[in-house]
């Protein structure tokens, strides 16, 4: 009789791991940069934003981290090692997968747009984070969270051109922005980056360059927070 019910528990056991794995599976995270609704289009394309700035996108490259999906039943995934760099320049950035996700509705999705102090001080050059990636500044200024270059008639300097280097993982620094949808039945999963929504905030003629953190930067972080989406 114990033979018979050793045999049913290691076969209930079985069919248990069987079901955990088979209720897991890869969820592809898709990125939509947009300017004013449309596919952002780099160099040739000029934009004219609610100041009445005429502007032409040159780069755009930010960091993703941090993502947490809290699904239906209340518990939550937590990617592991999460950073991603977001290039518009390299089309296979705009997605990525999140691997062995729980087969379950997806309730909320929150990401930090930057690089923590963790991983700004780890010297866990690699990946994503490889200085090579032309985002890192130095070990007590860390990671630029977001770069956003061009040009526009409306600066002042010389060869009318602006540039946004937002970064600063210190306290009085730290210009990381915690983004949280909480989703609808209808919506789909990919997040949309609509960058007239920051420069729409801004005016040219009066501000062209943030290079280093500080409070200027974590001003300007928090209005390009509002650029990002999830759209039915």
């Amino acid at each position: 009789m114990k033979k018979v019910f050793v045999g049913v528990f290691i076969i209930a056991i079985t069919c248990l791991s069987f079901q955990v794995k088979k209720n897991k599976k890869d969820f592809t995270f898709f990125i939509h940069l947009n300017f004013q609704n449309k596919p952002l289009v780099l160099n040739d394309r000029k934009y004219i934003t609610i100041n009445k700035d005429t502007v032409i996108i040159t780069k755009l490259k930010f960091y993703l981290s941090n993502i947490i999906l809290e699904m239906e039943d209340g518990t939550q995934y937590k990617e592991s090692s999460s950073v991603h760099l977001v290039d518009a320049e390299n089309l296979s950035s705009l997605e990525f997968k999140l691997k062995k996700v729980p087969d379950l509705k997806i309730n909320k999705i929150s990401f930090n747009v930057g690089v923590d102090s963790l991983n700004s001080v780890s010297e866990k050059f690699d990946g994503d984070l490889d200085p090579s990636k032309g985002m890192y500044w130095a070990w007590n200024t860390g990671y630029v969270n977001m770069k956003l270059e061009g040009k526009s008639s409306s600066c002042t300097n010389a060869k009318k051109e602006f540039q946004f280097h937002i970064g600063g993982y210190l306290t009085k620094q730290n210009a990381i922005q915690k983004i949280e949808f909480v989703l609808s039945e209808k919506q789909n999963k990919s997040i949309t980056v609509e960058l007239s929504n920051w420069l729409d905030a801004i005016s040219l003629k009066e501000t062209k360059s943030i290079m280093i953190p500080g409070e200027k930067a974590i001003k300007m972080a928090q209005l390009y927070k509002n650029m990002f989406q999830i759209k039915q």
